[in-house]
């Protein structure tokens, strides 16, 4: 399913902060990175043109396998 580049980004970022406020935290300091590295891999592989659809599915799977 293709969705704009900019939802993505947006949702993961906001997951990891919300994931660093929590107090006693059940993320580790790793998970929350790798939503902060995938956003930053959406923006580099789009070029920083966020207004893309993307397939979010396959552009994770490239990020894991890179």
């Amino acid at each position: 399913m293709k969705i704009k580049a900019s939802i993505v980004v947006m949702s993961h970022l906001s997951d990891a902060q919300h994931e660093m406020t929590i107090g006693d935290s059940i993320f580790t300091n790793s998970e929350v990175n790798d939503r902060i590295n995938f956003a930053k891999y959406i923006i580099l592989q789009c070029n920083g043109d966020l207004n893309q659809e993307i397939d979010a599915d396959e552009m994770y799977k490239n990020f894991e396998n890179r």
